[in-house]
Parts: C-alpha cells; structure tokens; sequence
C-alpha cells in the first residue's frame, strides 16, 4: 500500500513562510502537504515528479488580477491565466460590486480550480466597463451604495476580503470605499493615483493599517512614491511604518522601472508583488506572476525575497495564511516547481522601457489541491 499520493523528489525546496531553502523532498497524502524532509521513499508513492535543478514552492499567491472572464472586458480565466503558470491562489481586485458579484462567486470563484479570492468594487456594478464611460457612471452617485456594499461583504466573508476603490472612480468613492471598510469591519485596497493626478498622499491619509496600495512603483505623470529629488516620499515610508501593505500592481500602465529600481535601492521593497493581470497585459508586458518575479531579480531581489513576496506575504495580507502560501504540514497541497533559466532576457515595464536579465523563472509542476495539474 502507497504510503504517500504523490512525492516530489531532488528539488530546492523554497518555503520563505518556514525559513526553507535547501534540498528536501515534499510528500502529498489526501490532498495534503503530508511531510517536507530529506529522504522520502519514491517506492511507497503512487507517483512520483523527480525536480531535481528545479525550485519547489509553495504555489504563488497573486495579490492583483481580474478574473471575471467573458463578463468584465478585461476578465481573464484564471485556470488558463494564472493557475497553468503556477499561481494557484489569486485576488480578483474589485472586477464586481454589489448588483454582479453574485456571478463572479457562482461562475468563478465556485468552479475555478484556481482557489479565487474577492474585493468588491465600491461601484455596484464593478469594472463591468472601463475608459470614460466607467468614469461617467461612477460620478452618478447613485452607482454607489455604502450599505449594499457592507451587506455584501458581511454575507460572504469565507470569499470577500476586502473592498476596493479604483482611482478613475474620484474622491467620493474613496470616502465612501473607506466607510465601506470601517462598518464592514475589512481592508481597503486603493491604488495609487499617480496616473490620474491624485497626490498619493491624499490617497494614504484614508488608509488604516492593513490596507493595501496597489501600484506602488506607478510611474506618472502626476509625483510618484518619489519626491523631484529621487527620494521616496516621508508619507509613503511612514505608511509603511504604520502597516500599510505595498503591493506592485504590475499592469498595462502601472509600473516603472527607473521608480522601482530608486525605491528599492533606498531600501523601500514592496510587501507584495502582484501582476494586475487582464486581457490588455497577459501577451504583454506582464504576461505572469512568474514574469512579475523575474523582473525584480534583475532588479536585485534575490529568489527567498522575491519568492517571499509572492507566497507567504499576499496570504498574510489578506488573512489567509493559515491556508495559503506555505509547505506546511496539514496545508492544503499547493505546489509549484520552478526552472530558473540562465541567459539574456528583455523584460518590458508598462511605460514601454526595457531592460535586460540575467535569469528568468518558468513554472514547470503545478499541483493544485493536491492534483497534478502541470507537468512539463
């Protein structure tokens, strides 16, 4: 009798949640992480994935995506986006509000492989348009509703972790989203305003510690997280102080090299890295949270930093890493396996710059509740 559903053998295993990096074997038993040790037996599995020279992780947690395919323009599947790379786990970042969220639990979050989180949008009817039509029905405040939203929330909590104020949405959805959060007892995610001429220090002074700003590293036109000096803003540094999360945002417009390369050269990291991921950005320039990752190792990050940024703090920050992001025994089984490719890579931020690497992550195992599901 197979002592173990499936055992991963010869790989590095990289579990920043648990301080591990180094070469272990990783057992799955009923759906579970069952042992992470030296010298698991391959003859007492039902099946068997040798990994040596690859990484072995747990499966990537995207904090920023839009996942509500076929229904928001910009919707993704996320089985075929986001699990088929290697994350298992995502947020959708406010695609619904409160009239349509019904439908992104029943034909999302209810039937994707991928585990599917939520913010609700403070809009009623979400991202469900975009450009200046979304714009001109969000300034009818009628398209806002403080207690519909909170009754939302308050109904699916196992799947609504938060409410969401997208930045072309003005001022008085951002008041509103933070009612929002304080009567519904939950995290405020607000992005950085940057590309639509919103000091982002307004934006802070409406956030509580742990919320989150998305898009940390956005690049303009209006003062980014940098002052005209290159130096990152005291408000951002005493936000981070002060337990706001910052969380990358990646995107088709939300992203720039030079901001993030002089703001983690002062030592200013972001808590997370997500991709923003949406139909306007998957073939280009984000493509994948393992892409995202790649780019800050050509930044300087090293593979525990980035891999850190990528598991175990976008679980954390949304209160589930009792769950998600670890190897932890007794942990649903949730694994990658990652090549980390040598050689000259182009990578693109959103404002079209490009810079060259040295090394790039591709996700070669995906198990998923247990189930191989990727195997190259």
């Amino acid at each position: 009798m197979a002592n173990h559903d499936l055992v991963i053998k010869g790989g590095t295993v990289v579990d920043p949640s648990q301080g591990i990096h180094e070469e272990m074997d990783v057992a799955v038993l009923g759906g579970k992480i069952a042992e992470v040790r030296r010298g698991l037996a391959a003859s007492n599995a039902r099946q068997v994935i040798d990994a040596s020279g690859e990484l072995v992780t747990p499966g990537l947690v995207d904090l920023h995506v839009h996942a509500y395919d076929a229904v928001m323009p910009l919707g993704i599947d996320p089985d075929l986006h986001c699990l088929a790379k290697g994350t298992t786990a995502v947020l959708d970042a406010g695609s619904s509000g409160c009239l349509n969220f019904p439908g992104l639990r029943k034909h999302v979050i209810n039937r994707c492989t991928t585990k599917v989180y939520a913010l609700l949008n403070i809009g009623s009817i979400g991202l469900m348009t975009y450009g200046s039509i979304m714009e001109a029905l969000h300034e009818d405040p009628r398209h806002i509703s403080v207690a519909d939203a909170v009754k939302t929330i308050e109904d699916n909590r196992e799947c609504l972790h938060g409410i969401k104020w997208h930045n072309t949405f003005g001022p008085r959805a951002l008041v509103a989203a933070r009612t929002v959060a304080d009567k519904a007892g939950c995290r405020l995610m607000c992005e950085n305003s940057a590309l639509f001429w919103m000091p982002v220090s307004h934006i802070l002074d409406f956030m509580k510690p742990g919320d989150i700003l998305t898009h940390v590293f956005q690049g303009g036109p209006a003062p980014t997280v940098l002052d005209p000096g290159g130096q990152i803003r005291p408000e951002l540094l005493g936000a981070a102080r002060r337990g706001i999360v910052m969380d990358v945002g990646h995107g088709a417009a939300s992203f720039s090299f030079d901001v993030a390369e002089k703001a983690i050269g002062q030592g200013f990291l972001p808590d997370v890295i997500s991709t923003d991921l949406h139909t306007g950005n998957l073939n280009g320039p984000v493509f994948d949270l393992p892409t995202t990752l790649s780019k800050f190792l050509m930044l300087g990050l090293s593979v525990d930093e980035a891999l850190l940024r990528a598991t175990h703090n976008p679980a954390k920050s949304i209160g589930l890493d009792d769950r998600l992001g670890s190897l932890k025994e007794g942990f649903e089984a949730d694994v990658v396996t990652l090549r980390v490719e040598n050689g000259r890579f182009t990578f693109e931020d959103s404002l079209g710059q490009r810079r060259l690497g040295n090394e790039r992550l591709l996700s070669s195992t995906v198990v998923a509740r247990g189930r191989v599901v990727k195997r190259l």
